[in-house]
């Protein structure tokens, strides 16, 4: 297994460099340009959350991330140094109008990188959050 490990203080300036490196190594495993763009927006997504939601933006809090490249997937780990969130519930697969408008904008964000990715998971503690999204190198197909 190959790792790529990305550090950045919590300034969304930084999520670009992210970005950047899972554009690169997407490429390196061959994604089609299609499903680079899915990985570029779940990392960003995971990344900007890790800044606001765990971090809440205080620079000195790192945000870690791991691309672990095997034969069979890119699995990209994002952790944060917060205090943990409650477990997202993804079985409702609506977003409800009335939801985004009351703010609701975080559950949001969660339901787009579920649907960009191939699998992912997300566990909590106070001691952060950490967010795996894995996109497996043969196309699986969505259930």
């Amino acid at each position: 297994m190959e790792q790529v490990l990305v550090h950045i203080p919590s300034d969304p300036l930084f999520e670009r460099v992210v970005r950047a490196s899972a554009s690169e190594i997407g490429q390196v495993i061959g994604l089609t340009p299609e499903r680079l763009e899915d990985l570029k927006l779940a990392v960003s997504e995971a990344v900007n959350n890790a800044i606001d939601h765990g971090n809440h933006r205080e620079r000195a809090k790192l945000v870690e991330v791991t691309f672990m490249l095997d034969n069979d997937k890119l699995e990209v780990r994002i952790s944060d140094q917060g205090s943990g969130v409650e477990q997202p519930d993804f079985s409702r697969r609506i977003v409800e109008e009335q939801n985004l408008d009351s703010g609701m904008h975080r559950g949001f964000g969660m339901y787009l990188m579920s649907a960009l990715v191939d699998d992912y998971e997300v566990r909590s503690s106070q001691h952060g959050t950490i967010m795996t999204l894995r996109l497996y190198r043969e196309e699986r197909s969505h259930d």
